[in-house]
Formats: structure tokens, sequence, C-alpha cells
């Protein structure tokens, strides 16, 4: 009986030149999306039960050091891991051993580098002693991770998707279990940085026995690849860094522009949309190694895929836009409370901007195949000035929906200026548009439920997601492909 958690062809068979590979990234996408939920679960848990032990002050303290090093982890990162998912999928199989040794030397020259500068960062603002040592604390944490994160290439390669799941909730649940019994034991500050490099390590040892055969497990240093890999990273990194920044630049210029009050109902609908547009990263980065070897060998099967992932993500973003607009209310309600009523607005203006998420990160991780690192950077350079400027212009007066406003027009600056982009460099591509129409016919008889009065707003979101998939579905706007990969095989 083959491996539930695998679904793909056993590591001798190189999966993506197979035709089980479109099916294994879709179930594989499936399972990380439910992953990703319970993910999200874990972390609320774990976050109510620290902030009601720590209170205000001590929790204030502990977010400042785990952002801190985060921030400087995560510039170390520079995009090492999805490159090197594109790599490994393109790399012949006797170079792709010594091409994660290096990149995992790579990765930790860097991170350390970054951990270093956090706490030295820690020590000149002015950070007290428990809060150096937990910068250092958490610092190790990342470093393992680095190395877990790193190990986890081959398995995203390979379409081995649902260990990529089961690796990153071990995580999450050893970090809930941790907190939950130093809560327990009603333990200070300082035993909680610990956390991390302890939920880090029990995913490293879970992840070894899955790699051991496929790759080296120690670094290597001797540099042999590494002006390569430089040359590979610093342009990525670069549209990386000006992705970041532009993604959360509305809420610092909101809080510079505007009130506290505004900032904090902004913050709330953010803290949703945030979590929503992650998916469709989560979807695409599934499929990312059959885009990342068919753009290199088989150009005909990039278009396929690049038409099909479209479509899909087109239809995903759609309905995701409109159960986010009906859902508003309620999603406020779950993460900040009644007195967060403002918000709902705000999260319903941001619900617009989720269409041109989900179809941007399918255009992204195109453009990442092709090494269109530049296009990439141009593109999140004017979506970042769109987003400023327009935030500028309409925080002063209009607050959180103006900066709500700047974030749907930076997404689609963006989402256009990758398409765009990529038509321009490869013409020979071409998009049809033909499930569109079937999409949006989708939305009149799931938008009708809004005209039902009495309905709960649990009834009413259900209801509105249900008929807009099976609408969907009838129109024929869902790609055949989704329904073969989830038709249960044989022996299941």
């Amino acid at each position: 009986m083959e491996e539930p958690l695998t679904s793909v062809p056993p590591a001798d068979v190189d999966i993506l030149s197979t035709p089980a590979a479109g099916q294994a990234a879709i179930r594989g996408a499936v399972l990380r999306i439910i992953g990703y939920a319970v993910g999200v679960g874990l972390s609320v848990i774990a976050a109510a039960l620290l902030i009601r032990h720590l209170g205000p002050g001590d929790f204030g303290r502990y977010t400042a050091v785990i952002s801190l090093v985060t921030i400087f982890a995560a510039l170390a990162e520079a995009g090492m891991t999805n490159i090197g998912v594109r790599e490994y999928s393109v790399l012949p199989r006797e170079r792709r051993g010594p091409f994660v040794a290096e990149l995992t030397g790579l990765r930790l020259l860097a991170t350390a580098a970054g951990v270093v500068i956090a706490v030295v960062f820690a020590v000149a603002a002015g950070y007290d002693g428990e809060m150096v040592a937990g910068s250092a604390i958490v610092g190790l944490g990342m470093l393992l991770l680095a190395f877990q994160a790193t190990w986890m290439v081959p398995l995203q390669s390979q379409l081995r998707l649902g260990w990529v799941t089961v690796l990153e909730l071990v995580r999450q649940a050893v970090t809930l279990a941790a907190i939950a019994l130093l809560v327990f034991v009603t333990a200070s500050l300082v035993p909680f940085f610990w956390v991390a490099p302890v939920a880090a390590l029990a995913a490293l040892v879970v992840t070894v026995p899955l790699v051991r055969r496929l790759v080296p497990l120690l670094p290597s240093f001797r540099g042999k690849d590494r002006a390569r890999l430089l040359a590979l990273t610093v342009p990525y990194a670069a549209a990386n860094a000006v992705g970041a920044v532009y993604i959360y630049l509305a809420v610092v210029v909101l809080s510079l522009t505007s009130t506290e009050q505004q900032t904090g109902y902004f913050g709330a609908s953010f803290r949703v949309f945030i979590v929503l547009s992650a998916i469709p990263g989560l979807l695409v980065a599934s499929a990312f190694p059959i885009l990342a070897r068919a753009a290199h060998d088989d150009e005909s099967r990039f278009a396929y895929a690049l038409q099909r992932l479209s479509e899909l993500l087109f239809v995903l973003g759609l309905g995701t836009a409109l159960c986010t607009a009906v859902g508003a209310e309620l999603a406020i309600n779950i993460v900040a409370g009644s007195e967060f009523k403002p918000s709902v607005d705000v999260l319903q203006i941001q619900s617009l901007a989720l269409l041109a998420s989900f179809l941007l990160a399918v255009w992204g991780f195109a453009l990442l195949s092709l090494s269109l690192y530049r296009a990439i950077l141009v593109a999140n350079a004017a979506a970042l000035v769109i987003s400023m400027t327009l935030t500028l212009a309409l925080a002063p007066s209009y607050g959180a929906k103006g900066a709500a406003v700047a974030t749907v027009f930076g997404e689609a600056t963006l989402a256009v200026g990758y398409v765009t982009v990529l038509f321009r460099r490869r013409p020979d591509l071409r998009l049809s548009l033909e499930i569109v129409p079937r999409a949006v016919a989708a939305l009149v008889p799931a938008a009708a439920v809004l005209l039902v009065p009495g309905l709960s707003q649990e009834v009413r979101l259900v209801a509105v997601a249900g008929i807009y998939a099976l609408a969907a579905w009838l129109l024929g706007a869902i790609p055949d492909e989704i329904g073969l990969a989830l038709r249960p095989r044989r022996g299941e």
C-alpha cells in the first residue's frame, strides 16, 4: 500500500518527471492548507496562554525579543529556501547532495551573522539582561531552524508535502506543549525563550531519518559553489526585502500619520488579512518544483501549469474575497472582540485585495522559476511606492479605511506588475480567460444568500462558501485536475 503521507513514487523515482507530479502537488497542497489551519489554531492557543501568564509588561518584552531576532533571521534567510527548492528541482541527481550541503553552510553563516547582529542591537538598544539573554537563546533556535528548513528542501522538491506538513506541526505542537508546561510551573520570562530552540530541535530530530539518504547532514564551508549561490540569492533577497517592507508599510505609515485607535482598528483587520493572504503562497509553493522543472526543460508543460494554477487561484481568490467580506464581522469578533467593530469595514475593504493576493502568488513563483529576479524587485518596488503614497494621502483623513484602500491598490499593482513583466519577457505565454465569467457567475447565487433574513453570521458564511463552491463546480470553473487528484485511489 502507498505511504499516505507522501502519495508519490519511491524516493529513487524522480516524481517531477512523471505524470503523477500534478496530482501529488494538489494532494500535498490540500494537506498544507489543513496543516496551516491546525497550526494557526495551535498558535492562537499558545498566544492566549502566554499573554495571560506573562501579562502586558513581560509579554511586551517577550514580543520585542522575538520580533528583533525574527527580523534579522528573515533577512539572513534571503529567500534561500525557495532558491534551494528551485535548484534541487532542476539539478542532476549527483549534484543535489553537494548543493544542499553548500546551501546549509551558507545559510548557517548568514543566520549566525543575523543572530549576532540581533544580540548586539539588543545590547546597544539598552535591553535589560533578560532580554539580551533571550535574544541569544531565540537566536540558537533560529540556527537549528535554519538547519531543519534546509534539510526539508528535498522533501519539498520531491513533493513529499505530507511530511513537510507533519514537520511544521511537530514544531508548533512542541511549542504549545512547552508553553503550557512553563505556564503550569509558573515560570518567569527567560525560560519561555527556550521554547524556540526546543521546538526547532524536535523538528530537526524528526527530519533526520526522512532525509539522511537524500542529502549530506553536515554543512559544507568549502566555498566551491559559494559564488554561484550568492549570485542566485542576492538579487532575490533584495526583492524579498522590498516585498517584506511593502506588506507591513501601511501599518507603520498609519501609526505615524493617524491615531493609535485607528492603527489598532487596522491592526485587527491586518491580522486576518495576513493569515488569509498566506494561503495562496502555500498552494503555489506546493507546485513550485513542477514549475521550476518545466521552466528549465519543458516550455509547453510550464505554460500548461501556469494556466491551470492561474485558473485555480482565480476561483479560490474570488471565493475567499467574497467569504471574507461576508464573514468580516465574525472574524473580527473572534480575533479582537466586539470593541473593534470599526475594523469590520476595514476588513471588508481589504477583502478586495485577496483576489490579487491569490493571483500574484502564481505569477510571482512563475517569475522565480524563470530566474527573473529583477522583474520581481521592480514590481515589489512599484507596489511599495503605491502603497506608501496612498497611505500617506489617505490615512490622515480616513484612518484605517484609508490604509486598507492603500493595501488594495498595492496588491493590485503587484499582481499587474508580475503578469505584465511575465508576458513581456515570455511573449510565447498566453492565459485563457475562459473560466473568468464562469467564476464570476458563481458569485450570483452565493451572494443571494445575503438577501435571506434571520441567518446567523456563522450560517450565512457557511452557506455563501458552500453555494459558491457548488456553483463554481457546476459551471465548470474548477479545473478537472482537482477532482481527479482528490478522488480516492485504489487501496485507500
